[in-house]
């Protein structure tokens, strides 16, 4: 066969190197960039007791608005670029496994700190709100009647699990549909016009904002943009399935992937621009605001995401005792931080001290608090079986395409 009268051979003969390749190929830069976009949420959970723009479960008479603006510019693109990552890798491990094994790790992985953490973790944050609302003597009963009618107060962080779960089903049943009634072809086909015409690219990010707003506009229609006491949110479970699947689609091409995480100067301006744009625009009341951030959701989060991995790959690729430690120790902080977080900031509504300094000093105890905690897991395997999904400790080895499975829930 002559490769050069058949374009198609070479696509697949090079699709084949890259891959072979790929699998030698280390990624500690992912690994750290998962565990910072998870501990990030420290300080924004301790931002929210003094951010002036949002009323959160613990209100501190005391606003700052470096924080609030802070608080703002991160939520943009935080959890989706971690969402990004866990389709990266959920595409990765299920083409390895199968869709039925790899749904399996994925419950246990995820499903147990889940349930863990609504049994162990939620009531301490409801007591601390029901004290924070109205005195010791309210604790109990903010606790019964939240038993009694599960809202938001209940998960708080946890809400990405409960996304992530969801994406991982829905994921593995595409996969096996695909499988059998030849989506990949289709989606392939689209992938190679895209290479053939990247300004396809922009045009598809922009159908993207266009899909999510759209879901948004008819789940308020319909009322149903708030479900399960706030839990489920319409517009951004969309929002933030978009960037899974967004993730999965690049890591089917190694090329893709490489192309991703290489700097591209003017796309980190595009960036920026846009989650400016979409902080001043999230927190208004009208329409039209609400509209643009829904349109900005995915828009952001693929440019943000192209930003942090190839800033990464720049800057964090190798591997360190504190970003091994960072790295072990993201998921269970993650978990058991706003508890610490909430009763700290219960304590200082005593204190009058600047915004800024109870700020600081909440998330370094928290921070504190809640690594001591992740020691305590590692030394015992029921614990780290309840809160990492596995009974050995967890220990932090980078990842190899098809070699080692990365936990999706680490961001």
């Amino acid at each position: 066969m002559d490769p050069k009268k058949h374009p198609s051979a070479v696509r697949t003969a090079t699709a084949t190197t890259q891959a072979e390749s790929a699998r030698t190929q280390r990624w500690d830069f992912l690994d750290q960039l998962r565990a910072i976009l998870m501990l990030i949420g420290i300080p924004y959970h301790v931002g929210l007791v003094y951010a002036a723009h949002a009323v959160w479960i613990v209100e501190s008479p005391e606003n700052s608005l470096p924080v609030t603006w802070a608080l703002q510019f991160s939520h943009t693109f935080r959890m989706p670029v971690f969402f990004l990552i866990a389709g990266f890798f959920a595409a990765l491990m299920i083409r390895r496994r199968g869709a039925g094994h790899w749904l399996a790790g994925r419950g246990r992985r995820i499903g147990i700190p889940l349930l863990t953490s609504l049994v162990l973790v939620s009531p301490l944050m409801v007591l601390a709100s029901g004290v924070a609302a109205g005195g010791v003597g309210n604790a109990l009963p903010a606790l019964l009647a939240e038993m009694s009618s599960p809202s938001a107060a209940w998960t708080v962080h946890l809400w990405f699990l409960i996304y992530l779960l969801i994406y991982c089903v829905l994921f593995a049943g595409l996969w096996l549909l695909g499988s059998r009634c030849g989506l990949g072809a289709v989606v392939g086909r689209a992938q190679d016009r895209l290479e053939q015409d990247p300004w396809l690219g922009w045009l598809g990010l922009a159908a993207l904002g266009l899909v999510v707003l759209a879901c948004a506009v008819v789940a308020a229609k319909l009322e149903m943009a708030y479900l399960m006491g706030g839990i489920f949110v319409a517009g951004q479970f969309v929002a933030d399935g978009v960037m899974f699947l967004v993730g999965a689609l690049i890591a089917s091409r190694p090329a893709w992937f490489e192309a991703f995480t290489r700097p591209r100067w003017p796309i980190w301006g595009a960036a920026l621009a846009a989650a400016v744009t979409m902080a001043v625009y999230q927190d208004d009341e009208g329409d039209m605001s609400r509209a643009i951030t829904y349109f900005l959701m995915p828009v952001v989060g693929v440019l943000f995401a192209h930003l942090l991995l190839s800033a990464a790959r720049l800057w964090l690729d190798r591997r360190t005792r504190l970003s091994t430690a960072m790295v072990e120790a993201a998921m269970t902080m993650y978990l058991v931080h706003v508890p610490i977080v909430l009763w700290l900031a219960v304590g200082f509504l005593a204190v009058g001290w600047p915004a800024e300094v109870e700020f600081v000093l909440i998330t370094v105890l928290s921070v504190a608090g809640s690594y001591g905690f992740h020691r305590l897991v590692t030394r015992h395997p029921t614990l780290s079986l309840l809160f990492n999904g596995q009974a050995a400790p967890a220990r932090s080895k980078a990842p190899a395409i098809g070699k080692a499975e990365p936990s999706s829930t680490r961001a």
